[in-house]
């Protein structure tokens, strides 16, 4: 039932074409100094020469043809994956997963922010690389011709899925977004390295935050798991575009704050698996790195079906939201 459901949303998005070899390139977007953009663009191609792209001693990367054809017109995905110091193509397995859908996959990597002071800004940092990801693609004229600009979405996971609500529509709360470290829950961890460098969270720069985060260009919006959700503010409505929020747990994430928000749920799953299967060295390595180990999950073959799961809940909800 559920292969079949994946089938249909497969062939509403790509007639003809069930599942293809991945391609994969690049695009460095230099436009500000500041805070330059790698691209990482996932697309279906047909050729046959596979490299591994987005792997490293942690993390398996994915088999992609490194600038392969592309032919034809595509939906489009712009992804934004992990938290605040994630590696580039921490969301190559999504990517590639979506281009075998028959999507253009864009996953945005910036600059790891190396300070505390700095990252604090990676709230309104991160909708603002999603925006301008998009733009980028639409005005290349390698690209834009690739693009079916009436299927374009955005999908977030962690951060990403914070910046994926705000690009949707939804508005974040100042005051309850500053106090999100005192109340701790999900975003400890990063409110643990604030914490130790004495930042609090109101120290952000106010006049990047106030700019506006929507993005009237995408269709739909899918988040994953993401960060600071009950900052969201209640006085500001619901997402403007079609929402699905996936919960990565025991239970849904439910919010009165975004009332109107989809909302699915992977149970006995953790926030971990919107990362990489791990190498088999990869759990040892954390360890030896004073990492945590848990990164890695249960085992390979569970975080590879709770990736088939996921992907198969963005597809269903992006072809039934259009």
């Amino acid at each position: 039932m559920k292969k079949w459901l994946l089938l249909i949303a497969v062939s509403f998005f790509m007639p003809g074409i069930a599942f293809c070899s991945v391609g994969f390139s690049s695009l460095l977007d230099a436009s500000d100094d500041a805070r330059p953009l790698m691209l990482s663009i996932w697309y279906p191609s047909e050729a046959d020469q596979l490299d591994v792209v987005g792997g490293n001693a942690v993390f398996r990367g994915e088999y992609a043809a490194l600038d392969g054809p592309l032919v034809g017109r595509h939906p489009l995905i712009v992804i934004s994956h992990g938290g605040l110091r994630s590696t580039n193509d921490s969301g190559a397995w999504l990517g590639a997963a979506l281009a075998k859908a028959g999507f253009i996959a864009i996953e945005v990597n910036a600059p790891r922010p190396e300070t505390p002071v700095v990252a604090v800004n990676e709230i309104w940092q991160r909708p603002r690389d999603v925006r301008r990801a998009l733009s980028v693609i639409l005005g290349n004229p390698v690209w834009a011709g690739h693009v079916d600009q009436k299927k374009v979405f955005v999908v977030g996971f962690a951060l990403g899925g914070t910046a994926a609500l705000s690009v949707a529509g939804a508005e974040l709360d100042a005051g309850s977004y500053y106090q999100s470290c005192a109340d701790a829950g999900p975003v400890g961890a990063d409110c643990t390295w604030y914490a130790s460098h004495n930042v609090a969270l109101n120290q952000l720069d106010q006049h990047g935050f106030d700019k506006p985060r929507h993005d009237d260009r995408f269709a739909s919006a899918v988040s994953i798991d993401p960060e600071y959700l009950e900052a969201f503010s209640q006085g500001s409505g619901p997402p403007l575009i079609s929402t699905l929020l996936i919960s990565l747990g025991s239970e849904e994430r439910k919010t009165s704050n975004l009332p109107l928000v989809e909302n699915d749920l992977i149970d006995k799953a953790t926030s971990s698996d919107g990362f990489a299967v791990c190498t088999d060295r990869g759990p040892h390595i954390l360890l030896e790195e004073e990492g945590d180990a848990a990164l890695c999950g249960v085992s390979p073959e569970v975080r590879a079906r709770t990736h088939t799961q996921i992907v198969n809940k963005i597809l269903s909800f992006l072809a039934g939201s259009l």
